[in-house]
């Protein structure tokens, strides 16, 4: 069942009310991506973009509502495209996600990666077309939501400003060896690791496998020219998308509130 804060849109719907969180379909593709314009939206500007990918759980709505009460008034356009390569291969058992059949063969004919890839590009340009998104986005995931965010980040830092993966996995899924990108943008992308410090006791083997598999992470961006990437525990924090320090990280990057930890 949908959740209550959810209004089912078409694309070519008008500007959902501030902070609401509404569904659309992008214009050009079958990806479905749920949204939330900020506090004081108007189309006669621009506004920074975050994308927020959640766990193997796939509850989209769920996170970008946790997104929503951390944005508070900041200016973020909040979008969570309806991915399909965070997590396992049983993804399409999954009661989160919107699409038909004929999605479904979209998927297998394009392969998961590719489908992501696509669709994604296709979600920011409706944003930026339609709501007046940014050029380059602010992206986020957690736990599985790493297999996605990585590959985004290291195939695509041209389009990023920042990159927060939270207790992520990586596996390298996603990047071949000729999937790198080469883009100078690379070397000076802001990409910082999240973790949950009480993770360590509540997932202590989820611990160790986030853990060794981020600095398994740090090594070969290092080593494909991503200079910029750092790790940092924060105390205190259960396990989840860390919302609320995601955005602050972001905001460091945007220049509107100085570094912490």
């Amino acid at each position: 069942m949908l959740g209550p804060l959810l209004l089912l849109a078409a694309a070519a719907s008008p500007a959902p009310a501030a902070t609401s969180v509404v569904l659309r379909t992008a214009a050009t593709h079958p990806m479905k991506y749920h949204l939330s314009l900020p506090e004081g939206w108007t189309a006669e500007k621009t506004w920074p973009v975050a994308v927020v990918i959640p766990d193997a759980s796939r509850d989209f709505e769920a996170n970008i509502t946790a997104f929503v009460k951390a944005r508070g008034a900041l200016p973020y356009i909040l979008v969570a495209p309806h991915v399909v390569t965070s997590g396992g291969a049983n993804y399409r058992l999954s009661d989160t996600y919107r699409y038909s059949d004929a999605d479904w063969k979209r998927v297998t004919s394009d392969g998961d990666w590719r489908f992501d890839d696509d669709g994604i590009a296709a979600v920011l340009a409706d944003v930026r077309k339609d709501y007046g998104g940014e050029e380059k986005v602010f992206l986020t995931g957690w736990e599985a939501g790493g297999h996605t965010i990585w590959a985004y980040t290291f195939r695509h830092p041209d389009r990023l400003r920042a990159s927060a993966p939270v207790s992520p996995n990586w596996k390298g899924r996603w990047v071949g060896n000729a999937d790198w990108s080469t883009s100078p943008a690379r070397a000076a992308l802001p990409v910082k690791i999240l973790f949950c410090d009480r993770s360590k006791a509540e997932h202590p083997e989820g611990w160790d496998a986030w853990l060794g598999q981020s600095k398994e992470a740090m090594e070969v961006a290092a080593a494909h020219g991503f200079r910029t990437v750092t790790l940092v525990t924060l105390p205190g924090r259960a396990h989840g998308p860390l919302a609320e320090d995601v955005i602050a990280f972001f905001e460091v990057v945007r220049g509107a509130r100085r570094a912490g930890p």
